[in-house]
Order: C-alpha cells, then sequence, then structure tokens
C-alpha cells in the first residue's frame, strides 16, 4: 500500500514539475529520455534481458515520437524539416536496432540524438536561468532582453496549449 502511495505521489510530483516547466525543459526532458533508454536497451541486449529492452526501447520511441510531434511546421523553418528528418532517422535506428538485436543501430540512434540533446541543454540553460539572481541584472532589464532574444517567446503566449496534453502514464 505504502508502495502505492509512493508512486502515486511521485507520480502527482511529476506531473506538475512537467506542467510547470518551461517548453525549452520539456523537451530537454524528452531527449534525456530517450538516451537514457538507449543506453539502457543496449545494457538490456548484453544481458539478453528481451522483455526489458523491449519496454526500454518502447519508451525511447515514445520520447523520440513526442519530440516529432512537437516540431511546429506553421513556422515553416528549415530546422524543423531537419529535424524531422533526424528524429525520424533515430526511430527507424531504435526499431532496427530492437528487431535486429543491433547494439550497433542504437549507438546511431544515440549519435544522432546526444548531440541535439546537449544543444537543448545549453538553450535551457540560458533560457531557464533565475532572474536577477544568476545575471546580476535588475529584473526589468533582463525581462526585456529576453523578450527581444527568445525566438521561442511566441510560443509561451499561449500556455494553455502547452497544458492541454496528456502526460499521464
Amino acid at each position: 500500500m505504502d508502495s502505492n502511495n509512493h508512486t502515486r505521489s511521485y507520480r502527482d510530483y511529476l506531473e506538475s514539475r512537467i506542467l510547470g516547466a518551461h517548453p525549452v525543459e520539456i523537451v530537454a526532458l524528452f531527449y534525456q529520455v530517450a538516451i537514457d533508454n538507449l543506453n539502457e536497451a543496449i545494457a538490456h541486449l548484453k544481458s539478453g534481458d528481451h522483455l526489458a529492452r523491449s519496454a526500454a526501447v518502447t519508451r525511447a520511441e515514445q520520447a523520440v515520437h513526442e519530440l516529432l510531434i512537437a516540431l511546429d511546421h506553421s513556422v515553416n523553418a528549415p530546422f524543423t524539416r531537419t529535424s524531422e528528418d533526424l528524429y525520424r532517422y533515430a526511430l527507424e535506428r531504435i526499431v532496427t536496432g530492437h528487431a535486429r538485436r543491433s547494439e550497433e543501430a542504437f549507438r546511431e540512434a544515440l549519435a544522432v540524438l546526444t548531440p541535439l540533446a546537449a544543444a537543448w541543454a545549453d538553450l535551457k540553460s540560458r533560457l531557464c536561468q533565475e532572474p536577477a539572481e544568476q545575471t546580476g541584472e535588475p529584473e526589468g532589464r533582463q525581462d526585456r532582453e529576453e523578450t527581444i532574444s527568445d525566438p521561442y517567446a511566441a510560443y509561451r503566449q499561449n500556455p494553455a496549449a502547452a497544458a492541454s496534453r496528456d502526460w499521464s502514464c
């Protein structure tokens, strides 16, 4: 019973954290989920635990699918098409790695996702800083600069759209 309460409390915590997170934090989280689960799939491939490998592969695929779904093609930016191609390639390598029990295919997916994750982590660290405390600038000045330099500011104008996704498992 305590285990169920703990699990439920942890899920509630995660849900509230995700709903309150900056969109860049959520993207970075999906990359981390995909990478962690691919590494787990490789470990299970080596140990021969087929069921655990399958579960890890499924979680990695779901994370990459979320990244794919999150792309906004309405802005018609070249990077959305490039990102889509990279995500689809990573998904294809994940499927191949699972079907053929190929560590090399899993590593190819990791080779695509890892540098992208690093770039998003860097973006997250720059955009999601605590105002004034970490930069030493007055709050008003930093807010103005973020509005000017943040190309994703328009995406945060409608927080209800981000909250409409069902993040429960």
